[in-house]
């Protein structure tokens, strides 16, 4: 039997870091299923969906704990898949966010979301130098879940006058992905 682990992994920045977390899976017949990786700050930041034999679990355990000595702290968390019931009818759309950089974007969006029980799939944000004047730009990215009962209309005239409140710009399109409401 297969087991679904959520495996996190930070450690200061330097070349290898993905290669060794790869190797420790090799080695324990563990499959990296879907990752997402990233230099934030001066940290590599690592999370992924492993898969694992029942039989391999506690090697795997022991030579992810075995990196705290490297400066890599590791959490492991078991997961089971979702039901594909769980977000029937829902639409997925994709959300980008831009504009000047100020505390509280990001809290305002993600409440409102919340309010209206929009489930967030992924999100990502960054800080860029404006092209001409190098002032720092917020830029966000994200797929959210929308159930049935909020048209896109709706959802866009109600992200808009946050993004007016602001002072950022919002854009709102259906996604084209298919939505990842369950372990594959």
């Amino acid at each position: 039997m297969k087991n679904h682990l959520v495996i996190t992994a930070v450690g200061e920045d330097r070349p290898g870091i993905v290669a060794h977390l790869a190797e420790v899976f090799v080695k324990n017949s563990a499959n990296m299923e879907e990752s997402r990786m990233a230099i934030l700050g001066g940290e590599f930041a690592v999370i992924g969906l492993v898969t694992v034999p029942s039989e391999a679990i506690d090697g795997l355990n022991r030579d992810l704990d075995a990196l705290k000595s490297e400066g890599i702290s590791v959490t492991v968390r078991n997961t089971r898949p979702l039901s594909t019931e769980r977000f029937a009818g829902y639409t997925t759309y994709t959300i980008s966010v831009s504009g000047a950089d100020h505390e509280g974007i990001v809290h305002r969006i993600s409440m409102f979301l919340r309010d209206r029980a929009i489930n967030i799939q992924s999100v990502e944000t960054g800080i860029v130098n404006a092209p001409e004047t190098g002032s720092p730009l917020f830029c966000m990215s994200g797929t959210v879940q929308v159930p049935p009962s909020i048209s896109l209309q709706e959802l866009q005239k109600n992200l808009n006058a946050i993004g007016d409140e602001e002072c950022v710009d919002v854009k709102i399109k259906q996604s084209a992905d298919k939505p990842q409401n369950a372990l594959a």
